[in-house]
């Protein structure tokens, strides 16, 4: 949402998802109310998930984190581990981070969009 002093203030799922749909050709998938070990079974290569977490999740020591806030890009799931493009981590592991799944559920506001590469 863009305030009137042009400040963003977070994103407007579906008229976001029908502009990528429109634009790129990706298919969109909103999620809601929907705990990441379950969302997480649908990332697989060409369909990755973008994930709404709290922006602590930079420091995943941080007790009881506020949940929302800031998107990730979840790129794989294996084994009880989610791994996810930060794009405001640190330096160490903003491309590529990791975190066990049940760690990653506390900063997680079980709700983002499935994206699907064109076919």
């Amino acid at each position: 949402m863009v305030e009137p002093s042009g400040t963003v203030q977070g994103l407007i799922y579906r008229p976001f998802m029908a502009w990528v749909n429109a634009r790129f050709g990706f298919g969109c998938r909103l999620v809601e109310r929907t705990p990441i070990h379950v969302s997480s079974r649908q990332v697989r290569p060409g369909q990755v998930l973008i994930a709404s977490v709290s922006p602590e999740i930079r420091d995943p020591a941080t007790p009881e984190p506020c949940r929302g806030g800031h998107l990730v890009l979840v790129h794989a799931v294996h084994g009880g581990v989610v791994r996810f493009h930060n794009p405001s981590g640190y330096t160490h592991n903003s491309d590529s981070a990791t975190l066990p799944m049940r760690v990653f559920q506390r900063f997680h506001a079980d709700r983002g969009i499935l994206i699907t590469r064109p076919s």
